[in-house]
């Protein structure tokens, strides 16, 4: 897979949550400390005047699939960031978990779905088919 500065080639084939998710990591590769909530109305872009704003396309989406600051939409962006810094910024999954009271299997299944959610309606906005359960 050829990789551009802004990100992963889009996918060929209807979008998957493996491509949300794919898409979120490479958005906080590059900018760790984009903040989860953006004021309302605002755009994420880059300060790196190099680096194109649409990397970070699909972080806005989220906020307009799952609600800008929906629990779900909130989970999935807590995850993306500690993933990708390893807990170093915003801290870890399992202390997000404790700070919410949540179980690590419930925060899964809940990223999940959110995902799911941001891949069908990527592939509705695009014009795509959905061939395959997610």
């Amino acid at each position: 897979m050829v990789q551009r500065t802004e990100g992963p080639d889009p996918p060929r084939e209807p979008w998957t949550c493996a491509d949300v998710e794919r898409w979120l990591k490479t958005a906080f590769r590059a900018m760790p400390y984009t903040p989860i909530y953006a004021p309302r109305g605002s755009a994420i872009r880059s300060a790196n005047v190099n680096q194109p704003s649409a990397t970070f396309d699909i972080v806005a989406f989220t906020g307009t699939v799952l609600g800008e600051r929906s629990d779900d939409r909130k989970i999935l962006l807590v995850w993306a960031r500690a993933i990708v810094t390893e807990g170093e910024v915003g801290g870890s999954i399992a202390q997000y978990c404790a700070a919410a009271g949540m179980h690590r299997r419930t925060f899964d299944r809940r990223r999940i779905r959110a995902c799911q959610k941001i891949a069908a309606e990527k592939n509705r906005t695009d014009g795509r088919q959905q061939h395959a359960a997610e």
